[in-house]
């Protein structure tokens, strides 16, 4: 029995409330790794959600399903968030957080103190790294990982009455990585991609022109283009564009975070990169691993991978259906 096993135990029994994050890193990681392991963790010790207090940026509070869910912006800009990440990646050499940081125990007992809450216990994102830390390392099976992990649907918020959507649409979020360079070829690339779609369907562009990350976005403009950059308050954001998404017929845009979360709502996608560099294989291989128990149908590679797609799949073959479908969520 581990250190973690009898601390969880611990906690089970207490009934004290437990403050969950706070999560302040890229969208991917919250929705393949961090949300199905708290969901796990709370299955494996049977902590109800009523005891949760989850902590997120941008509305994706919201997800974890928790008793409360507090807004990270309130408590910090996005460009504190910023620099904490930066003075993380300074003193531990990784983004991820390592520790509970000052600032972050900080943040608690300003939470506590405003929700009357005496007592509690801190499920870090940290703990979840160290548990997972030989996955990222790629010397942990599929198995393994899946035992800390459990894919559970992903609550969204309902859409403002203000935003009116087309009946049915192709989600679009075109954004810089290092996986996905904005050069000039690959501006006109996602240009072209768009243009086309919108010929066929319906497209509603999600993603945001202000500059909280290293993610830069690519608006798109024209004819049956809905334009939703910028359309919502930043402390909603994250949550809005995942309700956006949850109401598409399928996904379009970078291989990343946001093609992650359309994955988790159970929606087909299409993510791009150019050279497959500084990002590990187990979140791609993860990433199709979901689709495929979902029987969704999904495509990540790069231009030429897309085009030796698109001239095969143009051959007119009978092919067989499939013998079975599935609910697109897993217990």
């Amino acid at each position: 029995m581990t250190r973690f096993d009898l601390w969880s135990r611990y906690v089970a029994h207490t009934k004290r409330p437990i403050f969950i994050g706070p999560w302040r890193e890229e969208i991917g990681s919250e929705v393949i790794y961090h949300l199905p392991f708290v969901a796990q963790w709370c299955h494996k010790y049977n902590i109800t959600a009523d005891r949760l207090v989850a902590i997120s940026r941008g509305g994706a509070s919201f997800w974890y399903g928790a008793g409360k869910a507090i807004e990270l912006y309130d408590y910090w800009p996005p460009a504190d968030i910023r620099l904490e990440t930066l003075k993380s990646s300074q003193r531990h050499g990784t983004v991820k957080p390592q520790v509970i940081s000052d600032l972050e125990y900080a943040l608690y007992q300003t939470l506590s103190a405003r929700l009357g809450i005496r007592r509690f216990h801190v499920l870090h994102p940290s703990e979840m790294y160290r548990q997972l830390a030989r996955w990222n390392a790629d010397d942990m099976s599929l198995a393994e990982v899946m035992s800390h992990l459990r894919f559970t649907q992903i609550p969204t918020p309902h859409i403002p009455l203000s935003v009116v959507l087309p009946e049915a649409y192709t989600c679009v979020r075109f954004y810089q990585r290092h996986t996905w360079p904005f050069t000039e070829e690959i501006k006109d690339y996602c240009t072209q991609i768009v243009a086309e779609l919108a010929k066929h369907t319906p497209v509603v562009v999600i993603g945001s022109s202000l500059h909280h990350d290293d993610h830069l976005d690519l608006s798109f403009e024209g004819p049956n283009i809905t334009n939703l950059m910028d359309a919502f308050p930043v402390r909603e954001n994250l949550a809005l564009q995942s309700a956006i998404i949850a109401r598409s017929r399928a996904f379009v845009g970078t291989y990343g975070g946001t093609m992650q979360l359309a994955v988790r709502l159970g929606k087909p996608s299409v993510g791009f990169y150019l050279e497959f560099k500084g990002t590990s294989y187990g979140h791609k291989s993860l990433t199709e691993w979901l689709a495929m128990k979902q029987q969704l149908p999904i495509f990540i590679g790069t231009p030429q991978q897309a085009d030796l797609v698109r001239s095969v799949v143009s051959v007119p073959l009978e092919l067989p259906q499939p013998a079975g479908s599935s609910s697109g969520v897993m217990g």
